[in-house]
């Protein structure tokens, strides 16, 4: 009897996150506020954009993240496995990538950082039982300086949430939520000022990627400003996470660490699936990106562009607080629709694109004021 109690708790938690799944996809229709434009008119250009490869380990250890003491220093983080992920990307073609193993910054100080082939940004997994944030970019002197949560067994509060996010600012760096909705650790319903989301990662049941995309929307529609990121989630020597992607693709004049991270700080990401994936570009009356803000000045209708490359069969949409405004199935290898839009101050518009259940590319919000 006991064998089958556990069963059946288990196939009912598995059919909850299924559940989850299938309902988080789903928007209302909101088809009425958009009108498609026809004639001739130039698609957006591509922008100058950057790789990038956020949520990067270099090994496979809790035993430093839930005991950081001077005895376990020794795997806080894996040499061999830093050079491992460098190579690996790397050959992907990858311009940078952010490691951030669980509370350990120390990858950032090893020699090999200095003279990777591609741009290793610095940063840190804030790990708890309550849930993880990615410190991106954070400036340390040294890895005695990281920005520790409380002991793992301690309780987490608002308050440790809140001093995480205004220290990782202090030192320079993005607070990107990481896998917000992972079950056992879920995280809080509040944002605690941290500056964007990870809504795409390890594609799976448990990470589900549906729910923190759908988390991500409801704060955007409650008039919240948080970043879209893509992250590989790579743990060097675990099977199931030895992927390399889904990746972002980072408007940026450089691919160094400091103008990948203003591309971040302003929104001007783009997720994709991997380095092949389609294109997306967005752009609201003629120049605005995702990421920008387009001052309404009284108007109630703007112009919209949206361009896809490489995305014959699959179906782009575009959604906004009251749901989802377009949707069309893509027949040629460079598609763009030009749309006239119904807008308020204090809303949004961004795109995904899918084939079938799986999603290729997802743009961040333009947002109108």
């Amino acid at each position: 009897m006991i064998g089958f109690c556990h069963d059946m708790r288990a196939l009912a938690l598995a059919s909850a996150l299924l559940l989850g799944q299938a309902c988080a996809g789903r928007y209302p229709s909101a088809h009425d506020r958009v009108v498609e434009l026809t004639g001739a008119a130039d698609p957006p250009a591509l922008p100058r954009d950057c790789l990038v490869a956020n949520h990067v380990h270099t090994l496979v250890s809790d035993r430093y993240s839930h005991a950081p003491t001077a005895a376990n220093e020794p795997v806080a983080y894996d040499a061999a496995g830093l050079r491992a992920a460098i190579a690996a990307f790397a050959g992907d073609g990858v311009d940078a990538i952010v490691v951030t193993d669980h509370n350990s910054p120390h990858a950032a100080f090893d020699p090999v950082v200095a003279a990777a082939p591609l741009t290793v940004i610095p940063g840190m997994e804030w790990t708890t039982r309550r849930g993880h944030a990615l410190q991106i970019g954070i400036s340390l002197k040294n890895a005695a300086d990281a920005i520790m949560p409380p002991p793992w067994r301690t309780r987490v509060g608002a308050v440790d949430f809140r001093r995480m996010v205004a220290e990782t600012h202090r030192h320079g760096g993005l607070v990107i939520i990481a896998h917000p909705r992972v079950p056992f650790r879920t995280w809080p319903d509040d944002t605690f000022g941290a500056d964007g989301v990870e809504v795409w990662g390890l594609d799976s049941v448990v990470i589900r990627n549906r729910q923190a995309v759908r988390w991500w929307h409801d704060r955007l529609t409650r008039g919240e400003r948080l970043v879209a990121v893509a992250g590989t989630d790579l743990h060097p020597g675990a099977w199931l996470r030895g992927h390399r992607r889904p990746l972002n693709r980072v408007t940026a004049t450089t691919c160094d660490a400091a103008d990948v991270l203003a591309g971040m700080r302003a929104g001007h990401v783009l997720l994709v699936d991997d380095r092949d994936a389609p294109r997306v570009v967005l752009a609201v009356d003629g120049g605005a990106r995702p990421g920008d803000t387009v001052a309404l000045a009284g108007r109630a209708e703007i112009d919209l562009q949206l361009r896809v490359l490489a995305g014959a069969g699959a179906r782009v949409r575009l959604l906004g607080p009251a749901g989802e405004l377009f949707a069309r199935t893509l027949t040629g290898a460079d598609a763009t629709v030009r749309l006239r839009l119904r807008v308020r101050a204090g809303e949004f518009v961004r795109a995904e694109l899918h084939r079938g259940r799986r999603p290729l590319a997802l743009t961040n919000p333009v947002y109108f004021r």
